[in-house]
């Protein structure tokens, strides 16, 4: 009887969002697919057959299967639960899986030990020990076998708690804090112990202070998530590039640089060949759109470069021993000069954008997908839009982390953020409607094939794992728990916390009895807002003089991002908003503030207004003996209001 033999394995967050910097991001995104795709072969070579996902075609998993095409992939593209058909021994194929999984996994452990750790092994207090226990413990491979018309045996599975890892003693690691560092000493007790050891690790050919910092001690596992890459050919049989993945500043300076190459090449090129002269491995970044000669190796400049604060911070900035008395200041200065040449409307430049966007996207409801229109269509309509994914995201200039079935994880500029999140989304529905309809008019069980995105605009100095937990929280909770799925939840995270935080379904119905897409019309607001145009628009006083309103109007005791309330329903807030716009614009108008204000209150009801999906909250339908009742929010205007200036108050909450 042929059995459907369910595989996941973990831990997910445990490996992938406990990440300091952007590389080990992508590191752990990529490990995790590429020992992942392992499992898989040993699954097939077992004779098992891989249903979901379709991955005959996947680059990662056809580079793992010794069937390679083009150059080596460079992202992971294999999600880490996937289903087997099984004739006859589901358990035999299971543990075929998982043999091949650990075997990949030892064979990297191994590359990076004999390269790194077993030369300093010595200095360390049980460094083997400690290094033995982590990577023969960490990994959680999970299996569940049934029926091939069984219920989702693999979610009851996962509530039978059974993988335990051993408490792990002594000091922790800098990034999984969960896990003992690596040279087994004390701090308190053993300072220089532990310092000769990481210096030893660090001072290695290969290694350097760009990928082990002084203020780094690493666990095992950590350690290999970052070092892989060096010794990729021998760890998993062919070389990537990890040497230029972008940092968070990058990914921000993004247009910003392709700005100061097209308007001054002269001064680009010669800011580089002073960084140049003062630093060295200053070029840790790779240009990602075309730029002529003229420009130099200003593109490929470590992006910190670009900002005058970082030239003065030593550890942001280093420069050689060499380097005159006076090099920071010549750079600052010439910093200086950039940021002071003009644009075409005749605005400074400015120094680089200090915030980035987060983007993750997750398919909804998956399994019930599968359930009602098959796995086999399913898998091959992910597969379509697992290839297409990437060059959406670089179109909006943005770096793919991973994207493997539904789910998507990238950083981008902020000013294209949003609308690649809509890209995103746009291109999974039409991916499903092509690939299982030809295009035709789709059955109602396609309309059910909906992805929910969370894009969270955050400073590029804030710690990257604590981003990356919000912006899951963002997804999880608010776009698909909280509205419904289908949706897009974005906020803005500043060093003083929480800035606003937005829900919306992706197309919002308009008075005019039309749908609209969301960001469209938050664009659309945004350009509504005054950013030293000469027309005159909504003012950042305006906005918050609305949101004061609210917070009175609602009974709140003090307002939170991401609030609703519940307006008084014997209150006409249109006309007030009306006059309070009309008020707004007359002051800096000679005439047509009325009609402006005609266009923008609209526009701003719109938005203040929630869009969900699903059944009404108990608040949204009727209040006492039936009345309707209207709620309302203020995140949308305060979103677009940073979007028209994402530099505005950076320290503020």
């Amino acid at each position: 009887m042929t059995q459907r033999l369910d595989i996941s394995i973990g831990p997910v967050q445990g490996f992938v969002a406990q990440s300091r910097r952007t590389r080990d991001l992508w590191g752990s995104s990529y490990l995790l697919s590429f020992l992942t795709a392992h499992a898989m072969r040993g699954a097939q070579q077992a004779d098992g057959r891989v249903k979901h996902p379709k991955v005959d075609q996947d680059p990662l998993f056809r580079w793992v299967s010794g069937r390679p095409t083009g150059d080596p992939p460079a992202i992971g593209s294999v999600p880490n639960h996937f289903v087997v058909t099984v004739a006859d021994d589901a358990r035999r194929v299971a543990e075929a899986a998982e043999r091949c999984f650990q075997e990949a996994w030892q064979r990297v452990c191994k590359a990076v030990w004999q390269r790194f750790v077993e030369p300093v092994c010595a200095e360390g207090n049980g460094t083997r020990a400690i290094w033995e226990r982590q990577v023969t413990t960490f990994w959680e491979f999970t299996w569940t076998a049934g029926p091939c018309d069984h219920g989702n045996l693999l979610a009851r599975r996962k509530h039978w708690r059974s993988h335990l890892p051993l408490d792990e003693p002594g000091e922790k690691c800098s990034v999984m804090h969960n896990l003992q560092e690596l040279s087994g000493y004390v701090r308190a007790r053993s300072r220089t112990e532990q310092d000769a050891f990481w210096r030893r690790i660090t001072y290695q050919e290969g290694v350097g202070k760009l990928n082990v910092r002084d203020n780094e001690r690493l666990s095992a596992i950590a350690l290999v998530k970052r070092l892989f890459p060096k010794v990729a050919k021998d760890a998993i049989g062919w070389r990537v590039d990890a040497t230029h993945w972008p940092s968070t500043v990058r990914v921000a300076a993004t247009p910003w640089i392709r700005g100061v190459a097209e308007l001054a090449p002269d001064h680009a090129s010669q800011y580089a060949r002073a960084v140049k002269k003062f630093a060295t491995g200053v070029l840790s970044e790779r240009a990602r759109f075309p730029v002529g000669p003229a420009v130099g190796d200003f593109p490929r400049l470590d992006a910190n470069y670009l900002h005058r604060d970082s030239v003065a911070n030593e550890r942001l900035c280093p420069l050689s021993d060499s380097a005159a008395s006076g090099a920071r200041d010549e750079l600052r200065q010439r910093l200086d000069r950039i940021y002071d040449l003009k644009d075409g409307h005749g605005r400074p430049l400015g120094s680089p954008p200090t915030f980035y966007a987060l983007l993750v996207a997750d398919g909804d409801r998956l399994g019930k997908l599968v359930h009602e229109l098959g796995g086999e269509a399913v898998s091959e309509a992910l597969l379509g839009f697992t290839v297409q994914v990437s060059e959406v995201i670089r179109e909006h200039d943005g770096v793919t982390v991973y994207a493997g079935g539904d789910d998507v994880l990238a950083m981008l500029p902020v000013p294209r953020a949003l609308a690649c999140a809509h890209a995103v989304a746009e291109a999974y529905r039409c991916t499903f409607v092509s690939r299982m309809f030809g295009g035709a008019s789709a059955p109602p069980d396609a309309a059910q094939a909906t992805l929910s995105a969370a894009v969270l605009f955050a400073h590029i100095r804030m710690p990257l794992n604590y981003v990356l937990g919000e912006v899951r929280h963002l997804l999880d909770d608010v776009a698909k728990d909280g509205n419904g799925r289908n949706s897009l939840a974005a906020a803005v995270l500043k060093p003083g916390g929480l800035h606003c935080q937005w829900a919306t379904i992706w197309n919002r119905p308009t008075p005019d009895g039309q749908t609209h897409a969301a960001v469209e019309l938050l664009q659309d607001l945004q350009q509504q807002i005054q950013t030293e145009t000469k027309d005159a628009g909504l003012t950042s006083s305006l906005i918050y003089r609305i949101r004061d309103l609210l917070t009175r109007l609602c009974g709140w005791d003090q307002w939170r991002p991401g609030q609703w309330g519940v307006l008084p329903d014997t209150l006409a807030v249109q006309p007030f908003l009306h006059a309070e716009i009309h008020h707004s614009l007359d002051e800096r108008m000679d005439d047509g503030a009325a009609s402006r204000a005609d266009e923008i209150v609209p526009l701003v009801w719109n938005l203040l207004m929630p869009a969900r999906n699903g059944p009404p909250r108990p608040n949204t339908a009727s209040g006492e003996a039936g009345r309707r009742t209207t709620q309302a929010g203020i995140d949308a205007l305060l979103l677009a209001r940073f979007l028209a200036n994402p530099e505005h108050e950076v320290g503020g909450a």
